[in-house]
Parts: structure tokens; C-alpha cells; sequence
């Protein structure tokens, strides 16, 4: 199935739809298709044609002089020179002037019927004080002997620029820079650009409103600031800038006197634990969040400001880095603001989101009390400490053990402080969940539970297990093997006392053929057998010598006696320092 497009975009009549069907589709649907695409095209060119139906766009601002060209080249010598106009809501042209150039000079002021003063020159282009009224289409037509020599359509779209506050702008407060063209259908795009030629942030509130905002202005942002707007369709000049100048008065500062407030929150929250702090339900232009420190509800300090967020400069400012803006990053963007803690002890207190819209302000108020709880061990007693900070919303507080509620526990009690002693070493009674509650004033409670564990038995004295490591306790107990070493099991010993089973009669024949390699070396070099340590000469079994011969012989040497049984025997003599057997 083809289906010609164009008539939907560009033509206004819709009877000229095409529709090519192929034979697989229904004779149904293809009508049920060309019915959406017909009503589709009744929509769109319902809608000003903003394509073909003008040759040129000038914008110009209310209250100013305005030039409407009639030719784009040089002057062209017509007869009869007719200026008519056509307003957006209007379906007819108007007739303005009309004038006969061989009958009169050109360059002088003429008046229309609807007592308006045009000024005409001899490009035939025409001149006059723009209104609020005198947007919409504007033809020139050229006409001579009676036949059309040439006719330009101008689309003429008037620009109001506003300024809000009106200067000299005191500091703090946020200005406003608005452009508004009519009709609107003339702009294709634009944007707001700062003195330095910078781009703002600008958004479209409303068709041909063109709009950016600087919060809390200060000293800098005076200056001019340019509004350049990109016009629609063709056109002999396709960008358009206008200025607004920006004056501070740099020794008055805004007021805001009528802040309105919300009803002033309570939270709770532990310590570490992420906690939302919320703001007014209003999407603005500026956000800052005050804080005052706990516990000093009795008097009247100064709060600190920990946070500011100027949405349209994108501009971030903190003091603390636990905190986090949640809600609109952009001011596209639709929603609420509110803030992301994770409060450590001294971050209780009272907080103030103050959020900044145009010249009102918005605030809300919110007390948030921590809990924090920590343990510290002596050589005795195990001490739970439970502290709390922001004790304006604190009623009680107190440490309960919950396998046991009714025993009275040992408890020390201070200022934002409450400890419970546990004794050590911990029995079977002492030991469960603590409970650490704050019953606070608007009714609400928060808890913490604290575990007490007993400690691990202790192994037997009788183990039979051997140790995993070597210990220098004079003691001689036992080292416990630590998670993770490897000890070996019966099952895996075996194998190894099997193969040193095998091996230990290797060895022996081993050292046996080493030690009669040493007795041959010592009969190769002459070594008298019979020069020994022993002084005996009887005729004695034992091979080892005698104690007292050992006191009698001389230090030059040791030697053992051996005897041997025949000329075959493996051992002839044991010399432990021959130098040729080494």
C-alpha cells in the first residue's frame, strides 16, 4: 500500500489523498485507514499555514517605528501601489492605502480611513508606529496599465519585552526577562543570552514566550541582555535580537516580608540512616535550607545556612556533604523539593526550607532528633550507650532488655545519655536484645536493639587433636586452629607413613654403599687399621673402645677400632677424617 504523505504536511486540501491498495489488504481497513489520514488533514490545515503563506517576517517592538518593505531589490516603477492587511483572527484583507505614483510624489504622509498615519517612500515601502493591534499580514501590491506587476506578503510580529522588577532592581531579588510575539506562529525558536553573549536558560511558558529568570541578582548581573529570536519560514533577515537592560541598586536589598510557612514538622531518625527533610509543595526559582544546632531550643541563636540551588544558573552550594537535593534538577522539570540526610549525632536540630518563587516565599520548618548508639568494654562490665540528640522532642527515654522487660536493669542516666551495664564475663541471663527507646512528644517512638551474645565454650584440656602451629605458651595448652588453616586428618596421614615405610630400607642400603666406598678409599692410600685410640692389644669382641682408652689417647685424631671377620666384610674401617674420602 503507497500512501502520498505530502497533502497531510504541506497541502490544505485533503481531497487529493491517494491511496494505491494492494490486493492483500481489506477493502475495510484500507477505508478505515483513509479516514484517519483524512481527518488527520482537517486538523492540520485548520492550523495557519506557515510555510507559503507569506514572503518575508519583520518583528518589531509595541511603540516603536516599524519599515515594511515592499521590494527586496530596487525600487520597481509601478502606476498603482496598494497596501492591504490581513490580522490572525481575521479571514479578509483590509484596505490601507492605495497610491498612484504618476499622479503624486510618493514621499508623503497619507491617512487611512481608521485615522491611522502611514508614511510612504519611493521604494513604495511603508512606515508607521506599531500597536498592540498591528500584528498579522501585511501586501504590497504593484500593479501597471492594470495588470499585476508584483505583490509581496509580509508577516509582521510585534515583540513586547518586560522587565520584573521594574529598575533600579534591589539585591536578592529575582528578575524576570520576558518576550512575548504575536503572532506567534512567527517564531521558530530563540533563546536569552547574558551580556557577556553566554546562552541562558530559557523555557517556553506559553506559544511565542520566550522566558529566563536571575535569581538573588547581585552587583554582577547588571548589563544588557539580548533576546534573540529565529524567525519562521523564509524571510529576508531569519534572526532577530533585541535588548533589555538590567540595572542593581546595589545599596537597597529585597524584602519579603509575607513568607508563608507551613506547619512546623517533628522527625526522628537513627544515626547514618537516610532521613527526607521536606520543603514547601512549590516548584520555584531558588531554594536554601537554614539550620539551627540541638538542644538550644531556650534561646534564640543565629542559623546557619547549609544550602543553597539556584535552578535556572544550575548554580550548587553546601556546606555539609551528607546532604542531597531531591526534586527538580532543571527548572523543565515539575515537582517538589526536599532534601536527603544521613544525620550523624550533632546533625539534629531544626531545619528551614525556605523556597523562592517570583517575590514570594515559601517556608517549612522540620525538628529532627537523632539516635545514636554505641558500646565500650572494661575489665568487668560491658557498658551500652544510648545517645540522643534535639531534646526539646524527647519525652522519655529508656534501655529494656526484651527476653526480660520486667528486671530493673543498672542504668546511669546523664543529660542526652543513657548507659546500662552489662557484667562480664556474660551469663546466660544477661545475655539477649537491649532495647534502646525514645518515646517522643508527638507520640511517636524510635528504638535501637543492641545484641549480647554469650562468649564461645572453651575446648576441652584433653584434646587429642594436635596443634596447627607452633606456640611458646609455657603452659603447654593446646592452640585452637584458626579459620581457614588446614589441618591434616587420619585418612590423609595415612599415605604418607606408608611411603616413608617404603622408603626407609632405600635409605639404609644407601648408606650402606656409601660407608664401604669410604672404607676402600682409606685401604688405597695405606692406612694403617691397627694405628687406633686403643692401647689394648687383647683380643676384645666389643667394637667400641673403652672409656679409659679414650682419656689416654693423643688429640690429633678419633678412631674406632673395628675388627674385621674376613677379607669380604663391608666394613674395614670408619675414618671420619681422611682427607681422601671427603
Amino acid at each position: 500500500m503507497c500512501i502520498n504523505l505530502s497533502c497531510m504536511i504541506f497541502t490544505p486540501h485533503c481531497t487529493s489523498l491517494c491511496l494505491r491498495t494492494s490486493p492483500e489488504f481489506g477493502s475495510m481497513r484500507t477505508y478505515s485507514l483513509c479516514f484517519v489520514l483524512v481527518y488527520m488533514c482537517l486538523i492540520l490545515s485548520s492550523a495557519p499555514d506557515r510555510a507559503n503563506n507569506w514572503t518575508d517576517v519583520v518583528i518589531a517592538q509595541e511603540g516603536r517605528p516599524v519599515t515594511l518593505p515592499c521590494s527586496d531589490g530596487p525600487a520597481t516603477v509601478a502606476e498603482q501601489v496598494t497596501w492591504m492587511m490581513m490580522r490572525p483572527e481575521e479571514k479578509h484583507w483590509t484596505l490601507l492605502l492605495s497610491v498612484n505614483s504618476s499622479r503624486r510624489p510618493v514621499d508623503r504622509l497619507l491617512s487611512s480611513t481608521h485615522g491611522r498615519t502611514f508614511e510612504i517612500f519611493e521604494d513604495v515601502s511603508l512606515q508607521f508606529i506599531a500597536t498592540a493591534t498591528d500584528g498579522g499580514r501585511y501586501s504590497c501590491l504593484m500593479q501597471q496599465r492594470g495588470r499585476k506587476l508584483k505583490e509581496k506578503i509580509i508577516l509582521l510580529a510585534l515583540l513586547k519585552l518586560t522587565l520584573a522588577p521594574a529598575p533600579p532592581i534591589p539585591l536578592g531579588s529575582t528578575v524576570r526577562l520576558t518576550a512575548q510575539v504575536s503572532p506567534y506562529y512567527a517564531v521558530a525558536g530563540g533563546m536569552w543570552l547574558s551580556p557577556a553573549g553566554v546562552p541562558l536558560l530559557t523555557v517556553v511558558p506559553a506559544q511565542g514566550t520566550l522566558l529566563t529568570k536571575l535569581p538573588r541578582v547581585n552587583r554582577g548581573d547588571n548589563g544588557l541582555y539580548i533576546c534573540s529570536i529565529h524567525v519562521q519560514g523564509q524571510s529576508s533577515k531569519p534572526e532577530y535580537k533585541h535588548t533589555l537592560n538590567v540595572t542593581v541598586n546595589a545599596w537597597e536589598a529585597a524584602k519579603f516580608p509575607n513568607i508563608k510557612y507551613d506547619s512546623t514538622g517533628s522527625k526522628a531518625s537513627l544515626s547514618n540512616l537516610p532521613v527526607t527533610l521536606p520543603c514547601p509543595p512549590v516548584s520555584g526559582d531558588y531554594v536554601q535550607l537554614y539550620w539551627w544546632k540541638p538542644n538550644l531550643y531556650m534561646s534564640n541563636p543565629e542559623p546557619e545556612l547549609v544550602f543553597q540551588f539556584d535552578r535556572w544558573r544550575n548554580h550548587m552550594k553546601q556546606n555539609r556533604s551528607n546532604f542531597q537535593l531531591l526534586g527538580p534538577s532543571s527548572v523543565e522539570a515539575k515537582g517538589n523539593f526536599s532534601f536527603l540526610l544521613r544525620p550523624k549525632l550533632g546533625d539534629a536540630g531544626r531545619y528551614q526550607c525556605e523556597v523562592f518563587l517570583d517575590s514570594a516565599v515559601f517556608g517549612q520548618s522540620t525538628t529532627l532528633t537523632v539516635l545514636h548508639v554505641s558500646n565500650k568494654t572494661s575489665s568487668s562490665t560491658l557498658d551500652l550507650i544510648c545517645k540522643y540528640a534535639e531534646r526539646s522532642q524527647v519525652k522519655r527515654a529508656k534501655w529494656t532488655h526484651v527476653e526480660r522487660p520486667d528486671v530493673q536493669l543498672p542504668m546511669k542516666a546523664m543529660l542526652g545519655m543513657l548507659t546500662v551495664s552489662v557484667s562480664l564475663p556474660v551469663t546466660p541471663e544477661t545475655a539477649g536484645q537491649y532495647i534502646c527507646t525514645l518515646l517522643l512528644e508527638n507520640s511517636q517512638t524510635l528504638n535501637y536493639t543492641y545484641t549480647v551474645t554469650l562468649p564461645p565454650p572453651e575446648r576441652p584440656c584433653c584434646v587429642s587433636q594436635r596443634p596447627t602451629s607452633t606456640t611458646t605458651d609455657s603452659t603447654g595448652f593446646l592452640l585452637t586452629p584458626a579459620e581457614g588453616s588446614s589441618v591434616p586428618q587420619p585418612s590423609a596421614l595415612l599415605p604418607s607413613l606408608s611411603l616413608l615405610l617404603f622408603l626407609m630400607p632405600v635409605i639404609a642400603v644407601a648408606v650402606g654403599v656409601l660407608l664401604w666406598r669410604r672404607g676402600r678409599c682409606s685401604l688405597r692410600r695405606n692406612v694403617d687399621v691397627e694405628h687406633t685410640l686403643s692401647h689394648y692389644s687383647g683380643e676384645v669382641e666389643n667394637i667400641y673402645e673403652n672409656p679409659e682408652d679414650l682419656r689416654q689417647s693423643p688429640l690429633h685424631g678419633v678412631y674406632m677400632d673395628l675388627k674385621p671377620t674376613g677379607e669380604t666384610d663391608v666394613y674395614r674401617e670408619l675414618d671420619r677424617y681422611d682427607p681422601c674420602c671427603d
